[in-house]
Parts: C-alpha cells; structure tokens; sequence
C-alpha cells in the first residue's frame, strides 16, 4: 500500500505548508517524489541544508518519500551564453 494513501495532505496541503515556512512552490506528484517547482529566489533559499531538512519532513508529513527541487532556466532551452559548452 501507497504511504500517499495513508496519509493525509498531497500536493495541495503540503504547498500550504511550505508557504507557511516561506517557500512559495508549486508541488508536482510523481509516486512518493515531490517536485518543488520555485521561482530562481526561492531556489537559492533552497541551499540552505537547515531549509531543505524541514522541506523534507514536511514533505514526508504529506505522504512524499522523497523532494526533488526543479532548477529552471530563464533562457527557454538555448543555452545561455556564459555557460561552458561542452564541444566533443
């Protein structure tokens, strides 16, 4: 049995939850993986080891396993210009 089944919350209560911690997020669902999807601030909130411990015990409370968090970028897929390009 699913541990997202027998316990309450998912995506919409566990995006609550990290809003009242100050990380605005959307959560995407992919089995027990919770994706934060952040604007590029909150990402960088995100380094913080202490912040992403509590992330993940309240994902946990929600019934998620595991956090992932999507790094985006603002170039919409080309590459940016001062990123090192790999040529072989």
């Amino acid at each position: 049995m699913s541990i997202r089944r027998e316990t309450p919350g998912g995506q919409p209560a566990l995006e609550g939850a990290l809003a009242e911690r100050g990380l605005v997020v959307k959560v995407e669902g992919r089995a027990g993986l919770a994706v934060l999807i952040a604007d590029a601030a909150t990402v960088a909130r995100l380094g913080d080891a202490e912040l992403r411990r509590t992330a993940l015990a309240l994902a946990r409370e929600h019934g998620f396993s595991h956090v992932a968090i999507e790094l985006r970028s603002d170039t919409g897929g080309q590459p940016r210009l001062d990123a090192p390009v790999s040529r072989d």
